[in-house]
């Protein structure tokens, strides 16, 4: 964008998950709209925006890092403005401008239509710096949004808030209960971006199977992409963060036959112990898990299974962490996340009795890692001397000397890749690779 003297300039910083990137992409749509000039995040600027994390504690540890790195910046005339927006404010307004009294203003989700307008009052020497509603904010295909991913994959953001009440979990008073937007609302944004050359569609959510339960229609995340059957094009729809909960046996067919459908489900799943899954308000049993498993694995032979983990939630035992190994090396999933249980306050496990010590978690978090590893490393070894579809993502990060693409089974940003190391395609296209070698995370290809 060319910058001119009268425009005031702006620059984002996002933190966070991909739920939180699309909020900053709708912001700076906004302000864009309203002739603001967004500049690079490292370039001097009149505002700074700083879109933060609560979730746990080292989320709100890099928040908070960064905004004293913002201010340090400021003080140097790096900038005029600090604002801070997301979900470090919504959960912490009372406390905020107290301990940040260097930052100008403290915007929560319902106000980032008003983003502009707040901007300008406290440039033109407006006192008040904080304001944080009940009232949500969520983006739909008519919201003036800038995409910052690579013009081939988009997320899509479904819906905002939970109503689950998992023990450990400080979404439901952050960002509210369930609010959907309508199934035609999101197959307009799809179909927008097919015709912009997306050829990939990460779904995303507090919950995708909890998605139109609020909506007056009593839509569903089938019915969504059933809807979506019919589309025309070559494109992906991922499906992130979809709990085990209302996870019904036609939403197996659909994702075994879709023709959209990367064949790629992440499920958290947090635990596999009956005692923890109880204490963490999970709401599924083990038995349910393992059959939901099976399901998908017997229904979609292919599909590429994804999960998370907590380790060290209050009364995990020995042989509760004995049983999730045992879990992880049955199942064998592709890809694994494991996170140390973060003590969060207003969550119901936060006074839980018999908390586990950190270094324990540290050795557990360890141990499940080491054996994710050899699994990933098992997995990625079978595919070698097969050819698979690839999203061409042109230079690869890792060396000039190789180009770089993803699987359906790599999802952006924290999957691996694959590695090219010769021929070459169009950056945006799916080309096929053939598999010559594998690691830990990543893959070795040549286009075929």
């Amino acid at each position: 964008m060319t910058q001119t003297p009268h425009k005031t300039t702006v620059n984002f910083i996002s933190l966070g998950c991909p739920k939180n990137l699309v909020d900053t992409e709708a912001m700076i749509g906004i302000l864009n709209k309203d002739d603001y000039s967004i500049v690079a995040p490292d370039d001097n600027s009149n505002v700074t925006i700083i879109n933060t994390c609560s979730f746990v504690e080292d989320a709100k540890k890099e928040s908070i890092d960064t905004i004293l790195e913002v201010i340090e910046k400021k003080k140097k005339g790096g900038c005029q403005l600090i604002v801070i927006t997301g979900c470090l404010p919504q959960r912490y307004i009372k406390e905020l401008p107290t301990l940040l009294p260097e930052v100008d203003l403290f915007v929560g989700m319902s106000d980032y239509p008003n983003l502009s307008h707040l901007i300008q009052d406290k440039l033109s020497g407006k006192e008040k710096k904080s304001f944080v509603h009940n009232k949500r904010f969520l983006p739909d295909h008519l919201t003036p949004r800038v995409q910052t991913t690579p013009f081939y994959t988009k997320y899509v953001k479904i819906s905002e808030g939970c109503s689950h009440l998992c023990s450990f979990c400080t979404i439901p008073f952050i960002r509210g209960e369930l609010i959907s937007r309508t199934p035609d609302d999101i197959c307009e944004e799809i179909k927008e971006g097919v015709k912009n050359g997306v050829k990939e569609f990460n779904l995303v959510a507090q919950d995708l199977n909890e998605y139109g339960r609020d909506l007056k229609t009593r839509s569903s995340l089938y019915k969504l992409l059933k809807k979506l059957e019919d589309a025309s094009g070559d494109f992906w729809i991922r499906l992130l963060y979809m709990y085990p909960l209302q996870f019904p046996d036609k939403l197996v067919e659909l994702i075994a036959h879709h023709p959209h459908i990367a064949k790629y489900v992440d499920i958290p799943l947090q635990h596999i112990s009956d005692r923890l899954l109880k204490m963490m308000k999970r709401g599924s049993s083990s038995s349910y898990i393992y059959r939901l498993l099976n399901q998908l694995k017997t229904n979609i032979p292919d599909i590429a299974l994804r999960t998370t983990f907590i380790v060290g939630h209050p009364g995990e035992t020995e042989s509760d962490f004995e049983k999730l190994k045992s879990f992880l090396k049955e199942i064998e999933f592709d890809r694994v996340g494991v996170f140390k249980y973060s003590n969060e306050e207003g969550t119901s496990s936060y006074d839980m009795a018999d908390h586990v010590e950190e270094e324990v978690m540290d050795e557990r978090l360890h141990e499940l890692m080491c054996i994710q590893k050899e699994i990933s490393l098992k997995k990625n070894k079978s595919l070698i001397g097969k050819t698979v579809k690839v999203l061409f993502e042109g230079e690869s990060q890792e060396s000039e000397l190789l180009y770089q693409g993803r699987t359906y089974g790599q999802a952006p940003d924290i999957d691996g890749v694959v590695l090219i190391r010769s021929g070459s395609a169009k950056i945006g296209s799916f080309c096929d690779v053939k598999i010559v070698d594998a690691f830990e995370y990543d893959l070795l290809g040549e286009i075929v």
